[in-house]
């Protein structure tokens, strides 16, 4: 019976965790330095925080898929990081509030 934890090499397990520690580190480096510039500068952090998102989860997916042979594991692959990108593009398109960045010294 040829399962798919058979089929996993070294390397593959290797590149998952590289690239989860990878889009961890850059999510936190990100995370610091908007909170010690205290901007609502969005642009450049999700932009590349997306990128990386995409590739692991891409590089997930292709794992599975290429290795899976049993429906169900393919539709959870396929379902669940559509479902997590579904909640969060509703979230941000619903957002009904401006943030304004504060000069130093100014009132809140």
């Amino acid at each position: 019976m040829n399962t798919i934890v058979d089929r996993i090499e070294p390397w593959m397990l290797v590149a998952l965790v590289l690239g989860v520690l990878a889009l961890i580190a850059v999510m936190r480096a990100t995370a610091k330095t908007v909170r010690k510039t205290q901007q609502v500068s969005r642009t450049g952090g999700n932009v590349l925080r997306t990128l990386l998102g995409t590739a692991v989860i891409g590089g997930v997916q292709w794992l599975i898929l290429t290795n899976a042979t049993d429906w169900r594991v393919i539709a959870v692959v396929l379902a669940v990081p559509a479902f997590v990108t579904s909640a969060r593009v509703v979230r941000t398109l619903t957002v009904t509030t401006t943030e304004h960045a504060h000069a130093k010294g100014g009132k809140r």
